[in-house]
C-alpha cells in the first residue's frame, strides 16, 4: 500500500475524531506554551542572565521559575501521555477495522507515526509560536506584579527553545510507542469487539480500600495536628504524598464500598431511583475513578496555589512591617558598655550628613542566644541542637533597667525572678522557667510593643522568647556559661530611624560609609530596599503559582472533557436501555443526569474538604516565609474556593453540552 494512500488515512482519522483531537491538540499546544514561556523567562536578560541581575532580587525569580518550568515539564509527561490514551482508546475500533481488511500491522504503526508527527509539530510549532507572542506580556505582567518599570523589546531565548524541542520530542515519541504497542498487541477481532463485551459487578478492593482510609486518615491527622514550623517542613510534603495515595485509593475501593453498602440497604436500594443510580454508578466508577481522583488532585493543587499566592500578595505589608518596625534599622554587635547614647547620637549625625530628615530614633539594648527547650526547661543549644528544630528558641535578655527605661515603668526584680514573653500561642501562662541550670520565678509578661522592634523576622522557624533580666550582672553570669559556636558573644543594639519622605541610593550609600567601624558587627537596612526584594520574591512566586494554576485548570477541563465524552458514549446505551426497561425518556433523563451530577461534583467537593484541612499544615508553613494572619488566610481559602467552585459548574455545563449531544443527539 502507498505512503500517499497511509498518509491520506491518518489525516482523514484526525478529521473524523476531531472531537477527541482537536482538544488534545489545544492542551498539548498551551502546555509547550506554558513550558516555553517560564523557560523564556528563566535566562531572559530581563530578569536574569549571565550572572547579572536586572532588578534587585531578580536572581531569586529565575531560580522560582526554573523550578516551576521543571514542574511543568514533570506534569507535561503525565498529563500528555493520559490525553494521549483516551485519544488512542477510541481509535482501537477504526486500527482493528483496517487489520480485518487486510492492512499490515506496518501499514498501521505508519498512520500511527504519521498522526502522531502531526499531533507532535502542530502542538510544538503553535505552542512556541504563542509563547513566542506571548512571552513579552508574561514579562509586563511579571514587572506590574513585582512593580517595576516595564521595557522594551523582546529576545528570543535559544535555551528555552532548544529545552522545549527535546522534552515535547521525547513526550509525543513515547506516546507513539505506547499507541504502536496498543495497537499491536492481540488480534483485530478482539479489539474491534472489546467495548461489546459484557462486564462483571465490580469488586471492593479491600487492601486498597484500607489503604486509602489509613492514609487519608493519617495525613489529615498531621495536617490538623502540626504546629511547629519547623515540623511542618518535613510533614507538608508527606501530608500531601498520603492524602494524594489515600485519595486515588478511595476514589477506586471507597466508592465501590460505599455503593455496596447501600445495595445491601434494601429500603433504600429498592426504590426505582436508587435502584438504578446504584446500580449504574457501581460500573461509572470502575471505568472512572482514577480519573476522578486526579481531577480533585489538581483542583486541590489549583485552590492551594491561588490561596497561598494571594496570601503572600495580601500579607505583604504587613510582612514589611514586622521586619521594618522603623524605616531604617541599624543593628550593632559590640561588647562596650553603656554606648547607646554615643551610637544614637552618631547615627543621627550620620543622617543628618547624607540630608536624611528624620522623625523619630528608637533605640533598644539586649543580648540573644539560642537555647533548646522542652517544656518549661530550656538547655543550651550544642552542635546536633539543630536536628530538631521544633524544639529551639531564639532568646532575647533585657535588663530590667532598661526595662523601664524603654517602657516607663519602674519595676524591681529579684535575683530569681523573671519577666517573660513567648511566642510560642499554646505555652500558656508559665509561673516557673528553668533556664540553662537555673529556676526563675514568672512575676509577670513582657511589654511586647515596646520590645519588638529587636526580634529577628529571619528566625521565623525558631519559637521567639524575651527575658527581662534582674540585672546585668545576673545576665552575664548566666550567659558567661553558653559554648556553643554560634552564641553572640556581646550586646546588640537596634538603632531604629523614621523618615520625612524617600532618600536616594547615593544618600543610602553616604550614610552607611559614616556608619563604619560602630561595633564589632554591623548591618543597615532599608525599609524601602527590602521593600522592593520582598515584592519582588513573593511577586514572582505568585506569578509561578498562577501559571501552575491555570496549567492545572487546563488538565482539570481537559479530563473532565474527556469523561464527559467517554460516559456519552456509555450512556448513549444506557439511555436506550432504561428506555427498554419501561422508563419514560423524562425517567431515564433525570435518573442519568443525577448520576452525572454526582460523578462530577464528587471530586472537587472532596478537594474543597482536602484544602481545608490542609489549610492549618499550610498556614503553619508559610510562617516561614511571612507572617500569616489567620483571618485573612481563611478569607482568602473562602473567596478562593468560591470562584473555583464557580468556575468549574461552569466548565461542567459547557463540557456537558457535548455530552447530552452523544447521549441524545440534542
Amino acid at each position: 500500500m502507498s505512503y500517499k494512500l497511509l498518509t491520506r488515512l491518518a489525516v482523514s482519522g484526525i478529521q473524523k475524531n476531531k472531537r477527541t483531537v482537536v482538544p488534545y491538540l489545544i492542551a498539548g499546544t498551551l502546555t509547550v506554551m506554558i513550558y516555553y514561556i517560564l523557560n523564556s523567562l528563566a535566562y531572559s536578560p530581563y530578569i536574569y542572565a549571565d550572572h547579572k541581575e536586572a532588578f534587585y532580587g531578580a536572581q531569586t525569580i529565575a531560580i522560582l521559575l526554573e523550578v516551576a518550568g521543571q514542574i511543568v515539564g514533570i506534569f507535561s509527561v503525565i498529563f500528555l501521555f493520559y490525553a494521549n490514551q483516551f485519544v488512542i482508546k477510541g481509535r482501537k475500533k477504526e486500527m482493528a477495522l483496517y487489520g480485518v481488511l487486510g492492512m499490515s500491522k506496518g501499514n498501521i504503526t505508519y498512520i500511527l507515526l504519521t498522526e502522531t508527527v502531526l499531533h507532535a509539530v502542530c502542538c510544538i510549532i503553535l505552542g512556541i509560536a504563542a509563547g513566542t507572542f506571548l512571552n513579552k506580556l508574561a514579562l509586563l505582567t511579571l514587572y506590574k506584579i513585582i512593580g517595576q518599570t516595564p521595557v522594551n523589546g523582546m529576545v528570543l531565548s535559544v535555551k528555552a527553545l532548544q529545552n522545549t524541542l527535546i522534552l515535547f520530542g521525547i513526550i509525543y515519541a513515547a506516546c507513539l510507542l505506547y499507541n504502536v504497542s496498543a495497537i499491536r498487541v492481540g488480534n483485530p477481532i478482539e479489539l474491534l469487539h472489546s467495548d461489546t463485551t459484557g462486564e462483571k459487578e465490580p469488586k471492593v478492593k479491600v487492601v486498597a480500600l484500607i489503604v486509602g482510609l489509613v492514609t487519608v486518615g493519617l495525613g489529615y491527622y498531621m495536617a490538623i495536628t502540626t504546629d511547629s514550623t519547623a515540623d511542618a517542613m518535613g510533614m507538608l510534603f508527606l501530608c500531601i504524598l498520603l492524602v494524594i495515595i489515600g485519595t486515588y485509593c478511595l476514589f477506586i475501593a471507597g466508592s465501590i464500598f460505599l455503593l455496596k453498602v447501600l445495595k445491601n440497604n434494601k429500603k433504600f436500594y429498592f426504590q426505582t431511583k436508587n435502584f438504578i443510580s446504584v446500580s449504574n454508578l457501581m460500573f461509572r466508577m470502575k471505568h472512572n475513578a482514577a480519573g476522578l481522583a486526579s481531577i480533585c488532585v489538581l483542583s486541590t493543587g489549583v485552590i492551594l496555589l491561588l490561596t497561598c499566592g494571594s496570601s503572600l500578595m495580601m500579607l505583604g505589608e504587613k510582612n514589611l512591617d514586622e521586619r521594618y518596625p522603623t524605616d531604617i534599622k541599624i543593628e550593632i554587635l559590640t561588647t562596650d558598655k553603656n554606648v547607646e547614647q554615643e551610637y544614637t547620637d552618631r547615627v543621627q549625625q550620620a543622617a543628618d550628613k547624607a540630608d536624611i530628615q528624620t522623625k523619630e530614633l528608637v533605640c533598644r539594648r539586649y543580648q540573644t542566644t539560642v537555647g533548646r527547650k522542652n517544656e518549661n526547661e530550656i538547655g543550651f543549644m550544642d552542635a546536633s541542637g539543630f536536628a530538631d528544630l521544633a524544639a529551639c528558641v531564639d532568646m532575647y535578655f533585657v535588663t530590667v533597667e532598661d526595662y523601664n527605661h524603654y517602657t516607663g515603668q519602674n519595676l524591681s526584680l529579684k535575683k530569681n525572678e523573671i519577666l517573660l514573653y513567648q511566642s510560642d500561642e499554646k505555652a500558656g501562662k508559665v509561673d516557673r522557667l528553668d533556664m540553662f541550670g537555673k529556676t526563675y520565678q514568672v512575676t509577670g509578661q513582657v511589654d511586647y510593643n515596646a520590645l519588638y522592634y529587636m526580634i529577628d523576622p529571619s528566625m521565623s522557624l525558631f519559637e521567639k522568647d524575651i527575658i527581662v533580666m534582674s540585672d546585668a550582672d545576673e545576665l552575664n553570669e548566666l550567659l558567661e556559661q553558653d559554648s556553643y559556636a554560634g552564641a553572640k558573644k556581646g550586646s546588640s543594639i537596634y538603632i531604629g530611624l523614621n523618615m520625612k519622605g524617600t532618600i536616594s541610593a547615593k544618600q543610602k550609600k553616604e550614610f552607611q560609609q559614616s556608619l563604619k567601624g560602630m561595633g564589632s558587627e554591623l548591618e543597615v537596612g532599608f525599609k524601602d530596599t527590602d521593600r522592593m526584594f520582598f515584592y519582588n520574591l513573593y511577586g514572582g512566586a505568585f506569578f509561578v503559582g498562577i501559571f501552575l494554576a491555570i496549567l492545572f485548570l487546563m488538565a482539570t477541563v481537559l479530563i473532565m472533557y474527556y469523561k464527559q465524552m467517554s460516559e456519552g458514549f456509555e450512556d448513549q446505551k444506557r439511555f436506550h436501555i432504561l428506555a427498554n426497561a419501561g422508563l419514560t425518556e423524562q425517567e431515564a433523563k433525570a435518573s442519568i443526569k443525577r448520576q452525572v451530577m454526582i460523578l462530577f461534583f464528587l471530586p472537587v467537593v472532596t478537594a474543597i474538604l482536602h484544602t481545608l484541612v490542609a489549610s492549618h499544615i499550610i498556614r503553619v508553613f508559610l510562617r516561614m516565609v511571612l507572617i500569616v494572619d489567620p483571618a485573612t488566610f481563611a478569607a482568602a481559602i473562602a473567596v478562593v474556593c468560591i470562584i473555583f467552585f464557580v468556575v468549574y459548574a461552569i466548565v461542567y455545563k459547557i463540557t456537558s453540552g457535548q455530552y447530552y449531544k452523544i447521549v441524545y443527539g440534542e
